[in-house]
């Protein structure tokens, strides 16, 4: 297996890790939490298939094939279920911060509340405004505020989503 393909496999691992999570291990639209009828939903199907996260919405397989059949959730309910899971998993700060660094350029934020968004490639770290250290941290520099800014893609998901201004 060639890197770039064993790269795209630990993405795809780690996207997948973060739909269970945002369900709380359910169906989004059911809540039905059995993981073995647990399935990916691509509310947009195109091909090749589209894998980023906000394309991919966690069902069971009960609700993906009514789904597929016309006889349960329409594809709106499905965004607007899938558009609130993240808002969810951005966190509140972590949107208001996505939100300000989008308006302004960038924000300065405390890392733990905002390093998940780096994780995600929505924000990126710039400079660090403060810092601290004492005899608790063994030497080791903490830090408490840092600069960031918001990357392509975490604007290209707050204007797909709406989430820029709400």
């Amino acid at each position: 297996m060639s890197a770039m393909n064993r790269g795209l496999k630990e993405i795809m691992a780690r996207t997948d890790e973060l739909l269970l999570i945002e369900t709380d291990g359910g169906c989004a639209y059911c809540g039905h939490k059995d993981s073995r009828a647990l399935t990916i939903h691509h509310l947009t199907q195109s091909s090749p298939k589209n894998e980023d996260y906000d394309n991919k919405l966690i069902l069971c397989h009960n609700c993906h094939h009514q789904y597929h059949a016309g006889k349960g959730a329409t594809a709106d309910e499905l965004n607007n279920i899938k558009r609130r899971l993240i808002a969810k998993t951005l966190t509140r700060p972590g949107l208001n911060a996505m939100k300000q660094a989008y308006r302004k350029g960038a924000v300065v934020a405390m890392p733990f509340l905002v390093n998940h968004l780096v994780e995600f490639g929505y924000l990126a770290q710039g400079e660090v405004v403060s810092q601290w250290s004492d005899d608790n941290t063994q030497g080791e520099v903490i830090t408490i505020d840092a600069t960031y800014s918001i990357t392509v893609d975490g604007k290209a998901l707050l204007e797909k989503w709406g989430l820029k201004n709400s």
